[in-house]
């Protein structure tokens, strides 16, 4: 698709020669374990953006469908006409509200341009990094944000700069998964070693790397500090594999033991291996391990997804 970089990127430097290098810069990604990379903000980013991680974000998006009942939002919006999805990924959140509300002007932004070139006609997407100061000339009635955890590095600054950005009556949606499993029973304790050492190393990789990934039960008080009203909070439990004997709990179980399996071929080398120094090797051994307890049923194991709205 047409790169369109945000207007305060693309100000930096009025020379053509400095803008083909930003240009460059959003082009040429970086290579690492095998895996793509973004390069616009590197170092800001540990996850990959490359085919197999967009398929998974793609994954996700139906999963997210499955759990919401084909909803996109929670937030009672009602005539939304300027919408931001921030960190859109693959756009596809993005392109499917603007199907659903064609009157509404949908914006979507992220580091990587992997967006496709055939989209909406009412849906653009921009380059652009969402912790930089935001220069957006009108207000939004709707903003949206999904799967931020590991990206954002103070949820205050961000929260209050969503508010600021959309006019009286607008809303602020933010949905994701916390990167931590749990159980209602002993089974992760006792049969899941490993996976319990990664949730405590993901904790640690998150406080040293400065983008937390195991917090989002604290979002919601950003809300409130930056003024939100009518605030909601809804976590929802969904299985990490088919262990349910609810059918339709079941078979989400299944896709989640699928996408979780290649996330953790996503997520591991840079948690583990860029932020806590860990060789590939060790990587691969521990994905490898987490594997085969996600493989085992005996083990009820859960994440929890979060959805927290706020009215200005």
């Amino acid at each position: 698709p047409e790169i369109t970089i945000s207007s305060k990127n693309a100000s930096l430097s009025s020379s053509g020669t400095d803008f083909t290098s930003l240009r460059s810069s959003i082009l040429d990604y970086q290579y690492e374990n095998g895996r793509r990379y973004q390069n616009y903000r590197k170092g800001e980013y540990l996850f990959p953006n490359d085919d197999d991680e967009q398929d998974r974000m793609d994954f996700l998006h139906h999963i997210y469908n499955m759990i919401l009942g084909g909803e996109l939002h929670l937030a009672p919006i009602v005539d939304a006409q300027r919408v931001l999805d921030i960190g859109t990924g693959t756009g596809i959140w993005a392109m499917d509200f603007a199907d659903q509300y064609p009157t509404a002007e949908v914006i979507g932004n992220d580091l990587s341009p992997i967006q496709p070139g055939w989209v909406p006609t009412n849906c653009t997407f921009e380059v652009d990094d969402f912790e930089s100061e935001w220069l957006y000339s009108r207000p939004f009635d709707y903003i949206h944000g999904r799967e931020l955890t590991g990206t954002i590095r103070d949820i205050n600054t961000l929260v209050k700069r969503a508010f600021e950005h959309l006019k009286p009556g607008g809303y602020l949606e933010l949905q994701s998964f916390t990167f931590k499993v749990f159980t209602d029973d002993d089974s992760l304790a006792q049969r899941a070693p490993f996976t319990t050492q990664m949730c405590d190393l993901v904790e640690e990789a998150g406080a040293k790397f400065g983008k937390a990934m195991q917090n989002i039960d604290t979002w919601d008080e950003a809300f409130k500090r930056a003024g939100f009203t009518d605030i909601m909070v809804k976590v929802i439990k969904v299985p990490m594999s088919p262990w349910p004997k609810d059918e339709k709990q079941k078979r989400i179980g299944r896709y989640m033991q699928s996408a979780y399996s290649q996330a953790l071929g996503s997520h591991l080398p840079g948690i583990l291996g860029t932020v806590l120094g860990w060789s590939n090797e060790e990587v691969q051994v521990m994905a490898a391990k987490v594997r085969t307890e996600l493989a085992d049923l005996t083990v009820h194991q859960y994440s929890k997804v979060y959805i927290i709205y706020g009215k200005k």
